[in-house]
């Protein structure tokens, strides 16, 4: 048990660091081209950047979905690639449909990649939302000086 709690937090560990690589490279690729209009009406050009950085997080997040399944099949807890993919998506989004499910010994794995995907998405979401706050700020301090 203590073995696998381990392995749950090095793995939680292993994905903090791809959220943080994935926010690094999706914000320094929204802040280079956030003043640059590819020749769309702004409305275009701000859903093109925000569509964007959306996939580029989403990117990190199925990196991290990925790792996890690499570590169910590392601990023999599924034999095919495609259902540690299943299994580790369904719970790293917390959705949870119980229709495949760890055998006892990793058993708590499960409730431990839960509360990461949940903790990750919540860095996605706050990178996102402070993406379009700043968006928004330039966009009104633009209107003022107008």
């Amino acid at each position: 048990m203590i073995v696998h709690l381990v392995f749950g937090l090095v793995a939680m560990s292993i994905c903090l660091a791809i959220q943080a690589c994935s926010s690094v490279i999706a914000v320094r690729h929204f802040a280079r081209n956030a003043n640059e209009s590819p020749g769309l009406q702004p409305w275009w050009a701000i859903f093109v950047h925000f569509s964007t950085l959306m996939i580029l997080l989403m990117l990190g997040n199925i990196l991290q979905v990925m790792c996890w399944a690499l570590f169910y099949i590392v601990l023999g807890s599924f034999d095919d690639f495609e259902a540690a993919v299943y299994f580790s998506g369904v719970t790293f989004t917390s959705l949870g449909y119980g229709d495949v499910v760890l055998d006892s010994p990793t058993r708590l794995l499960g409730p431990l990649q839960a509360a990461n995907g949940l903790m990750m998405f919540g860095i996605t979401t706050a990178v996102f939302i402070a993406a379009i706050q700043q968006a928004v700020a330039k966009r009104h301090a633009r209107i003022e000086a107008k």
